[in-house]
């Protein structure tokens, strides 16, 4: 029973240790939904990436460089409200994606 407990013990440290290693080299977006676009913030680790590429799907025409904050300001060609897909690649090509809805840029 005891040996049971310890290696059960053992393969969850394992497993679990391995999610963490491969949660700190992803990257993270946190994208903050505005009239017009999307304020976006690029991590990886906790880290900010910058020069991280973000583009919206779909729109080939736009692509945004992160600055040294990891932040950026991503346009939405649309006038009314629509779900949109943020892409972004970090230079190691690590990517993420987070899926918003954007606010009408009507009053």
């Amino acid at each position: 029973m005891k040996k049971s407990i310890v290696a059960l013990t053992l393969a969850t440290a394992t497993f679990s240790g391995a999610a963490l290693a491969d949660f700190q080299h992803e990257l993270t977006l946190d994208v903050s939904p505005q009239k017009g676009g999307a304020w976006v913030v690029v991590e990886k680790a906790g880290q900010p990436q910058a020069g991280a590429t973000v583009s919206i799907q779909g729109d080939a025409n736009q692509s945004y460089v992160t600055a040294d904050n990891g932040r950026v300001f991503v346009h939405s060609n649309g006038e009314s409200a629509r779900s949109v897909t943020i892409n972004a690649t970090d230079g190691e090509g690590n990517m993420a994606s987070a899926h918003r809805l954007i606010p009408s840029n009507r009053s």
